[in-house]
Order: C-alpha cells, then sequence, then structure tokens
C-alpha cells in the first residue's frame, strides 16, 4: 500500500417525517462539493460545521486524497463513509485493505451487508466493528446530519437515495436509479441542494453499438435516469416547495451522453438552469452552499 494510501486511511475514521423544529434553527450552512461522478467513478463530500460525511467512495484513497485538496479539504477532516451501493465505481476495492489498517465507520444498507462480506477483506471489517448497518428509518453518521434513506431501484439489490437534514439546510442525493418513484419527489421536496443523475441521452444509447441487452438494462426501470427524466424530476421537486438553490447533476455517461444536450434540456426552464451544476467525471465542483 502506498504512503499517501496510508496516509489517508490513518486520518478516516414507512417515509419518514422530517423535523420542522430542528430546520427554524439556525447553524452554519450545508455545502456539497463531488468530488467526480461518472461510470468509472462516484464520490462525494457533505459538511456542515465541523461534520463531514464521504457519500461512496469509487476512486481510490490516493485519488480521493488529491481530489479532497483540489477541494481544500485534508484527508482528515473525513470521518464516516456512507455506500449508496457496492457497485465498483462507487466502492473501489482498494478501500477494503486502507481500511482495515485505518478503521472507519462505513454506513451501508442491511441489504447490501452479504455483499461487503463477501469481498475480499470484507468479512474483516465486518468482525472489526467498522460496518455500521442502517434499513430505512433515519440514522445519525456524525453529529449534526440526520440521513433520511429511500430505496431506489438499480439492478438486483438496489441503491440507496439520501436525504440529509442539518440545521444549516437539506440535501437531497440520488443516483443509480432506473426510474423516479413518487416517493423520491416527496422525499426531496424542499431540500436547498439537490444532487441527482442525469445519466444518459436515449438516442445516444441507441446509436451506441452497444450490445441490446445492456441497453435496455440502462434505459429499463432498474438501470439509470435519462436527461429527460432527470429533467422532469427536477421541475416535480422544485413544485412540491422550495426550489432548490443548487441543482447537481450526477452519473453522465460519457459514451452516451453530452454536456451541450444535458445544458440544453435543462434550459427549458431558465430559472431552474441558472442553478444548474454538471458533476464532471474527472474533477471536482466547485464547493455549493445552502443560503439560510
Amino acid at each position: 500500500m502506498s504512503e499517501q494510501m496510508l496516509l489517508f486511511a490513518s486520518s478516516l475514521a414507512d417515509q419518514p417525517r422530517f423535523d420542522d423544529a430542528r430546520r427554524q434553527e439556525s447553524g452554519p450552512p450545508v455545502s456539497l462539493c463531488v468530488l467526480g461522478s461518472g461510470s468509472a467513478g462516484n464520490c462525494s463530500v457533505v459538511r456542515c460545521g465541523n461534520a463531514v460525511v464521504m457519500i461512496d467512495a469509487g476512486f481510490g484513497p490516493r485519488a480521493i486524497t488529491r481530489r479532497l485538496r483540489q477541494a481544500e479539504l485534508e484527508a482528515q477532516h473525513i470521518s464516516t463513509l456512507c455506500l449508496t451501493h457496492l457497485d465498483q465505481d462507487h466502492f473501489r476495492l482498494t478501500w477494503v485493505s486502507a481500511l482495515l489498517r485505518a478503521p472507519m465507520p462505513v454506513f451501508v444498507h442491511r441489504r447490501h451487508v452479504k455483499d461487503l462480506q463477501q469481498l475480499p477483506g470484507g468479512m474483516q471489517m465486518w468482525r472489526a466493528g467498522m460496518v455500521k448497518v442502517f434499513e430505512d428509518e433515519p440514522f445519525e453518521p456524525v453529529a449534526g446530519m440526520t440521513f433520511y434513506p429511500i430505496r431506489l431501484a438499480h439492478d438486483m439489490k438496489g441503491t440507496c437515495g439520501f436525504r440529509i437534514e442539518t440545521t444549516g439546510g437539506q440535501v437531497g442525493y440520488a443516483t443509480d436509479l432506473g426510474h423516479v418513484p413518487a416517493g423520491l419527489i416527496d422525499h426531496f421536496a424542499g431540500v436547498d441542494l439537490l444532487a441527482i443523475e442525469s445519466n444518459y441521452d436515449p438516442q445516444m444509447q441507441r446509436n451506441s453499438g452497444r450490445p441490446i441487452f445492456l441497453q435496455q438494462r440502462i434505459m429499463g426501470k432498474q438501470g439509470h435516469l435519462s436527461n429527460d427524466q432527470a429533467f422532469e424530476a427536477v421541475c416535480a421537486i422544485a413544485q412540491r416547495g422550495n426550489e432548490p438553490q443548487h441543482i447537481v447533476l450526477l452519473h453522465r455517461s460519457q459514451q452516451c451522453n453530452r454536456p451541450t444536450i444535458v445544458r440544453h434540456t435543462f434550459a427549458q426552464e431558465p430559472h431552474l438552469y441558472e442553478r444548474v451544476t454538471l458533476a464532471d467525471q474527472q474533477q471536482p465542483t466547485p464547493w455549493l452552499t445552502a443560503k439560510t
């Protein structure tokens, strides 16, 4: 294991109702930085005061260390990891050995526990007490942040989206979802920061030359969201409550999508379009901060 990997590892450690009283309290504003998002890797960081949580680890520890520094964060600020699911672009296998050398809490949904245990070294993580299991109820990975999970359809085991409540604002985070369930719109209504996938353009997908079974999987109800589906979801969320201050579009396909196509789709609603940030596979987004 590289010295940089060891340095990073040693630094780490029924739909619920949301707490209206907590929203009325004042606190430091919540911020979101997407360190990278796409088919080759996904990782984001949510920060509120001294509370910092990493969502997914789809790049290796060394790459994430570098991207954190680009975002003016140091590795020692990250103390907890929450996983949406265990596809390799959301949890890189090199993390297992890093975490075994320097344990930190890793939150995973119960339906993904067996998959984690079956990874090389995964059972060692389990026996070491590093794996923290959540189900469908709210949980608090760090003091000051409450995660409200929602199950989403993706492949066999599905994935998890999160509404993240803090005293300084709310974040909605959802990627790798084959379709938009009605519950997601309610779940994310009124969030200040919204991150949702906008994976593919249907025409580019059909013309991609990919095997038909792969196209059907991606465009099916357990695959990914198209640009149009993402746009419709964002519009529905905006209409349900206060409009998000920032909208981050995740997991854009490099083969079957283009930034110009995504922008053209969202330009249909100019008042939302001006709030849109496109996450990139190669570099972090700016820090996006809620105004409270």
